[in-house]
């Protein structure tokens, strides 16, 4: 009887643990799961300045195929690094990254950021276009080298040098103004998913604006002047935010902050850390507690670049601290896949475990955390200690990129594709067969899922076990299966994150290759 209860309890356990793994998985049908290509000193893309544009044009894809096969669905591009291009501008001249020279425009020519949105899309993966506000150049010296019609050339006063770097002075309304116009530039032509910043705001306390302030101060007293550097950032900010849902509604707006608002120790609503000379609130002069509460953000993602445990900044008590004061701004995990190094001075990131522990954490807390992003692409690239492995384990079936606007509600389920078709492509001269699938989208579509489900299963889209692809096309090919095991379905995915009612797809006669001799 001993044994008979033991072996019951066994089987309840197990029962018990295999029921939570698939909700657990159920819960990573939707999933962001993105990478930031940076492109300010070609730190991923494109490998130099200048390069033939099919260089540039295959090392973006090699990026954009290994994501996928990773199961990646989001690319965070820097397409504004310094104040110039990585698209046809008339606002600002190309990239120096991009072409090596801001007065010539890619050999031969391409518009890099729709080259880049297309194949995004064409992958099922979204696009964001992340962009620096204020940074003019890396080097001072490198000024000499700015196009002719270049904002620095044409309105100097609009500038601050600061140490070896030259900023925009946001305390300028013009400033402010054309930021925002840059961005309504980049919103009104291009196809983007979302308009990405990072924590790039005033470089510290020591900034030079005396002179604005004299001229711009809005009765802020001179005991103030952080407050009114915090209400510049602020109106810079509601700036972008109106310039892109007045266009877009549905293209999210997100900032990347450093991980520390503020520490506990000058403020009570401050994390539990240590970081004196480097917070979003004293130093960079970015309220971001305000920026959610007031609901000017889609997301927030902050640059949890810290270890668990860490003394000064531990990753655990960051997590805690945005996931409990985010005033229900869904939130992404920025992990630091760059400071691996095997020989790193932090042990822990010494290995990948590190990053299978902050993922692992993450997802412990699905209703405030939406995600992952993971700086910078060429730590994938280069394989880094194995860390391409260790997110295959991660991240083992395919995603739908998290619904994650606010009002998402309010618009209603996509229609399903139409004309959804299934061919066998036999081929004579091998034994191997290949499943076409097409499609027609409905207006409204945006992204498709195809599942997979066995003849006679239950067809269930909620595990993304069963998901065979995201893709943005309206064909896929399916290698080696066959009709008369599977059955097929596809859905459609639309801008806001909603998904229409699976279609099956309609077996029709083998498609037989032909060739001539």
């Amino acid at each position: 009887m001993k044994t008979f209860y033991s072996t019951i309890i066994t089987i309840l356990l197990l029962f018990t643990l295999t029921a939570d793994a698939a909700a657990q998985d159920s819960t990573k049908k939707y999933e962001w799961r993105a990478v930031w290509i940076a492109t300010v000193n070609n730190m991923d893309w494109p490998s130099a300045g200048g390069i033939d544009a099919e260089q540039q044009k295959q090392e973006l894809i090699e990026y954009f195929d290994l994501f996928k096969k990773l199961h990646f669905n989001a690319i965070v591009l820097q397409v504004r690094p310094t104040a110039d291009a990585f698209y046809r501008s008339e606002l600002e001249p190309w990239s120096i990254y991009l072409t090596g020279d801001q007065h010539k425009p890619p050999v031969p020519f391409y518009d890099p950021l729709a080259f880049a949105v297309q194949e995004a899309h064409k992958r099922g993966m979204e696009l964001h276009a992340w962009i620096n506000p204020y940074r003019i150049t890396q080097d001072t010296a490198n000024l000499k080298n700015v196009a002719p019609d270049h904002l620095y050339r044409t309105h100097p006063e609009w500038f601050v040098m600061h140490g070896k770097k030259c900023y925009f002075n946001p305390a300028i309304p013009q400033v402010r103004e054309f930021i925002s116009q840059v961005t309504k530039d980049i919103v009104s032509r291009y196809d983007v998913d979302g308009i990405h910043l990072d924590d790039y705001f005033y470089p510290d306390n020591n900034f030079n604006d005396s002179l604005s302030f004299e001229q711009y101060n809005r009765d802020y007293k001179a005991e103030d002047k952080a407050a009114w550097r915090r209400e510049n950032v602020d109106m810079t900010v509601t700036g972008i935010q109106q310039a892109v849902k007045s266009v877009k509604p549905y293209v999210k707006f997100g900032i990347s902050p450093y991980a520390i608002w503020r520490n506990k120790k000058e403020d009570p609503r401050g994390s539990d850390t240590r970081s004196y000379s480097y917070t979003n609130y004293d130093n960079l002069h970015s309220d971001v507690l305000k920026w959610m509460e007031n609901g000017w953000v889609d997301y927030i993602l902050p640059q949890f670049y810290f270890n668990i445990g860490y003394e000064n900044a531990d990753f655990a008590i960051l997590e805690k601290w945005w996931r409990e004061n985010a005033y229900n701004i869904p939130l992404y995990a920025g992990l630091g896949t760059y400071r691996l190094n095997k020989n790193a001075k932090i042990e822990a990131y010494r290995s990948c475990d590190e990053i299978v522990r902050q993922i692992d954490l993450i997802r412990k807390y699905p209703q405030a955390y939406k995600g992952f992003c993971f700086f910078s692409a060429k730590d994938m690239k280069n394989n880094i200690l194995g860390i391409n492995e260790v997110l295959q384990e991660a991240f083992k079936y395919p995603a739908i990129p998290a619904g994650i606007l606010p009002f998402q509600a309010k618009y209603g389920t996509p229609v399903s594709p139409f004309k959804a078709t299934a061919q066998v492509i036999s081929d004579k001269s091998s034994a191997t067969k290949e499943t076409k699938l097409s499609w027609v989208k409905a207006p409204e579509s945006y992204l498709f899922v195809i599942y997979k489900f066995k003849k006679g299963e239950k067809i269930d889209i909620t595990n993304p076990q069963n998901i065979v692809d995201i893709v943005g096309t309206d064909n896929y090919l399916c290698m080696g299966e066959d009709l008369k095991e599977y059955d097929y379905y596809i859905t459609a995915l639309s801008r806001y994150g909603r998904e229409s009612e699976p279609k099956q797809f309609v077996k029709q006669n083998v498609l037989r290759k032909t060739f001539k001799r």
